[in-house]
């Protein structure tokens, strides 16, 4: 006997463990319900069905955590919980903010024949003769479960405001119970409020229950929906939802809704529950429906605006944007005035600085014009300075050409004429011709007036036919001329005679300047040679007094000169044609020893 006794002590400990163990690697999944009746009758009604989940999915075992509104959306929020069974409308709301998806919906009782949905009842006392529309609830008192109770108040609502009463303004008041909403049927059969609203089915429960008494109650609106047998005055909308939240396993979710919808409708669970088992998830769109028409959940601020909507709403804002557009509307004001006056003001600087350009222009053509007179000029000053010269130089080839022609007319009257020598003398003759020619010649081109002409020139050659122009000067002043020419000079592109006129100029200065001193070596130097830069550089440099200190900045500004008899022209001129041809002229005096003259012409390309 003891030993059986042992062996069953010792079964039953095996047993014990066993179960101990399962139970310790049994995962708790939580269901947040609403409680929409209280905690109590919450975990009555829907303890058996998590009972026969944790039967049916293996490793987990379900537990339910009644829950009001507030604290369902605070626990989708935070994940405190699992999976979530709720109202239709409140399960929108949630599915909109937090993404809970649902698995499965309740099936209504059998005796539903209309299907999976349920509606809202409103009622009065049945001996309250002056309510029995909806639209004799103006001026009269309401109470309902919650605000955002969708069977508690928003099914209601949508009818309500569908007859032209607005619950929030044309009711004596508006009073929301909470849970359990069993409180609205007794405070309107106790006179303490005019009417009230619940879900479908809620009424025949509490008259089942023995609390109420269903002819004490006058139904509002009484709709009749085919196959549905509950007392009802609003649309009807799909059943409550089951739903898992984003964090909740994937393989968890299917285990359960395979579960639920293989759950008998006549079987212990759904007959405690009151309900008829689960289905797949119905279209919610109904709701979606209601909550535009509310303008609430998903779509508080959907709509048509009225002025008076944003003035509440953005008031501030309004203010705001007005005042800026007023400011800028100012400002563009203002700029565009003072855009207008400037303009105005650019009008007439413009038009006054064309009229300045335009004289400035004719200034300038009329200054061209009078340097090309005083250039002109300036050679006629010259060639009257060096007409002795030229008169010495024509003077001797025409005296031999004289001399060869009366020698030949004596030999012819004498009959003592050779015909060779008699060539000879006329072949001379028109040597000494063309001798005179070639200087009546260079006389004419230097003095003529005419434009500027370009062409590629040697500087040496110029140089020479110069020196020979200043031949008789040169040699009736015994000053002894050195021409240092640079045979590697390139050629340039310049006036002939422009050119000549410079180092004219420049020579005959020297020339003077030498002439004015006594007891000295008189040499005039003119020289040429390649420079950087693309130039040649021309130097003419004497042995004479030198540039005074005084004058050595402003030797080439007009009317400024060293000689008493001068006009202080020559070296303006000389200038104005070195710049003019693309060049530059500049002095170094060497003090007591003379004065060296340089000055530079581009290349030809």
């Amino acid at each position: 006997m003891s030993m059986r006794f042992a062996c069953l002590a010792a079964a039953l400990f095996a047993l014990s463990a066993s179960a101990a163990a399962t139970v310790a690697a049994e995962k708790v999944a939580t269901i947040g319900v609403l409680a929409f009746r209280g905690p109590e009758n919450c975990l009555k009604r829907w303890s058996p069905t998590a009972a026969y989940l944790t039967r049916t999915v293996p490793g987990y075992r379900f537990k339910i955590v009644p829950l009001t509104l507030p604290e369902i959306a605070e626990s989708t929020q935070r994940g405190g919980i699992d999976f979530v069974m709720t109202n239709s409308g409140n399960y929108v709301v949630l599915e909109s903010k937090y993404g809970i998806s649902r698995i499965a919906t309740l099936r209504a009782p059998n005796a539903v024949a209309a299907g999976n949905v349920f509606g809202a009842v409103i009622f009065a006392k049945a001996d309250r003769a002056d309510l029995t529309a909806i639209e004799d609830l103006r001026d009269k008192s309401l109470m309902a479960v919650k605000r955002m109770g969708f069977g508690g108040f928003q099914m209601a609502w949508r009818e309500i405001k569908e007859a032209g009463v607005d619950p929030f303004d044309d009711l004596s008041s508006l009073k929301f119970s909470g849970f359990p909403q069993d409180t609205v049927a007794y405070a309107v059969r106790d006179g303490l409020v005019d009417a009230g609203t619940f879900r479908t089915g809620s009424l025949e429960l509490l008259a089942a229950e023995g609390k109420i008494a269903l002819s004490d109650f006058r139904i509002l609106n009484a709709k009749s929906h085919p196959g549905f047998p509950y007392r009802v005055s609003t649309r009807l909308y799909p059943e409550w939802p089951f739903a898992r939240l984003r964090s909740t396993a994937q393989q968890l979710s299917q285990d359960v809704a395979v579960a639920l919808l293989r759950m008998p409708s006549d079987g212990a669970a759904a007959t405690l529950g009151k309900y008829g088992g689960w289905t797949v998830p119905l279209d919610y769109q109904r709701v979606h429906e209601l909550f535009r028409v509310l303008r609430i959940g998903p779509y508080e601020y959907l709509g048509d605006i009225t002025l008076s909507d944003l003035f509440e709403q953005y008031g501030p804002w309004i203010f705001l944007v007005t005042a800026s557009l007023v400011l800028v509307a100012g400002w563009a004001s203002w700029i565009e005035y003072l855009v207008a006056r400037r303009t105005k003001e650019l009008s007439s600087a413009n038009a006054e600085l064309e009229r300045q350009v335009a004289e400035r222009r004719r200034a300038e053509d009329t200054a061209r014009q009078r340097q090309s007179e005083l250039t002109h000029i300036a050679r006629l000053n010259t060639m009257g300075e060096m007409a002795s010269g030229l008169a010495h130089e024509l003077n001797h080839p025409l005296a031999t050409i004289n001399n060869y022609i009366q020698g030949c007319i004596r030999r012819i009257k004498q009959g003592t004429y050779n015909p060779g020598a008699m060539l000879d003398a006329l072949e001379n003759a028109s040597d000494e011709a063309e001798r005179a020619a070639a200087v009546i010649r260079s006389m004419r081109e230097f003095i003529r007036k005419e434009g500027t002409r370009r062409e590629n020139v040697d500087i040496n050659n110029i140089v020479r036919d110069v020196a020979g122009l200043l031949d008789f000067e040169i040699q009736s002043k015994r000053i002894s001329l050195r021409l240092e020419l640079n045979n590697e000079v390139t050629p340039i592109s310049a006036d002939n005679v422009q050119v000549e006129q410079v180092i004219l100029n420049l020579a005959r200065n020297a020339i003077e300047a030498m002439g004015e001193t006594k007891g000295c070596d008189r040499e005039l130097r003119i020289g040429t040679a390649p420079h950087v830069d693309g130039v040649v550089e021309i130097t003419v440099s004497d042995s004479g007094p030198g540039v005074p200190e005084d004058l050595s900045n402003k030797i080439f500004d007009p009317f400024v000169s060293t000689k008493s008899s001068g006009l202080g022209m020559g070296l303006s001129i000389s200038r104005s044609i070195v710049e003019s041809h693309g060049g530059s002229l500049w002095v170094s005096p060497i003090g007591a020893a003379g004065a060296e003259f340089h000055f530079t012409l581009p290349v030809a390309a």
